[in-house]
C-alpha cells in the first residue's frame, strides 16, 4: 500500500474519532464516518468480492454485523457504552484492518456502467451505512446522558456526617437515613426531591450523630420504598 494511501485512510480514521471525541455536529460527523467506515469496510472485504457492487453489499453487510457486535461487548465492560469507548474501539478495529490489509493495492474504478445497472442496490446500501453510522452516534450520545446517581461521604467529625448526591438525568423524592450499627441511634431527613437535568445536580446534607462506631447512611427513595444506596462511616 502506498503512503500517500495511507496517510489518507489514517487521515479518515483520525478524523473520525475527532469528530466524535469533540461532539461535532452529527451533520458533519455522519458523512465523515460514512466516508471513513466506507474505505475501513472495503478495505477489509475487497479480496472476498469480485465486483464493486458485492464488495459495497458485503461491506454493509459487515458495518452493521460489527456495530451491533461492538455496542454489545462495550455494553458487558466496565467502562460500557459512551463516547470513548465507542471512540477507542474505531481506532482499534480500523488501524488493526489497515496492518492487516497493508499488502494490498487500491484500483479506484469510476462509477460507470456498472453503477446504471445496480443503481437501486447501491444507493439502499448507502442509506443502510449512512443510518447505521447515525444510529450508532445517537446511542453513544444517549448513553452519555444516562441517569446516574452517587452518593457518598464529604466529611465527618465526633458528633456530625457530611454526606453528598451527585445526580445526572435523575428525578425523584429522597430521603437520607442514618443509623447505628452498635446503639441505639438514628436519624432521617426531610424528604429531598432531585430534579438533576444533564448538566447534573449535587446536593450536600449535614447528619448528626450520637454515639461513636460503625454507622450505616442510606439514600431512601421514596417511591420505590427502598435504599438505592448506602454507605458505612466508622465515627470516632
Amino acid at each position: 500500500m502506498r503512503w500517500l494511501e495511507v496517510a489518507a485512510r489514517l487521515a479518515l480514521i483520525a478524523g473520525l474519532a475527532a469528530a466524535i471525541t469533540l461532539s461535532v455536529t452529527v451533520w458533519v460527523t455522519a458523512p465523515l464516518g460514512l466516508l471513513a467506515i466506507a474505505a475501513v469496510a472495503e478495505l477489509a472485504v475487497r479480496p472476498y468480492a469480485a465486483s464493486p457492487t458485492d464488495r459495497l453489499l458485503l461491506g454493509c453487510g459487515t458495518v452493521g454485523t460489527v456495530l451491533i457486535l461492538a455496542g454489545l461487548a462495550l455494553n458487558l465492560t466496565p467502562w460500557g457504552l459512551t463516547r470513548a469507548t465507542w471512540t477507542g474501539t474505531w481506532l482499534l478495529v480500523s488501524v488493526s484492518v489497515l496492518v492487516w490489509r497493508r499488502d494490498l493495492r487500491s484500483h479506484v474504478v469510476w462509477p460507470g456502467a456498472w453503477m446504471k445497472s445496480s443503481g437501486i442496490w447501491v444507493i439502499s446500501a448507502s442509506l443502510i451505512l449512512v443510518f447505521a453510522v447515525v444510529v450508532a452516534l445517537a446511542g453513544a450520545r444517549r448513553w452519555d446522558q444516562r441517569p446516574a446517581l452517587a452518593f457518598s461521604v464529604v466529611s465527618q467529625t465526633d458528633n456530625a456526617v457530611v454526606v453528598e448526591i451527585d445526580a445526572t438525568s435523575t428525578a425523584g423524592e429522597y430521603e437520607i437515613r442514618a443509623r447505628s450499627d452498635t446503639n441505639r441511634g438514628g436519624y432521617a431527613s426531610a424528604s429531598v426531591d432531585l430534579d438533576a437535568g444533564g448538566g447534573g445536580l449535587r446536593l450536600r446534607e449535614r447528619l448528626p450523630v450520637s454515639t461513636s462506631g460503625a454507622w450505616t447512611i442510606d439514600l431512601w427513595s421514596v417511591a420505590r420504598k427502598a435504599t438505592v444506596r448506602l454507605v458505612k462511616v466508622n465515627v470516632t
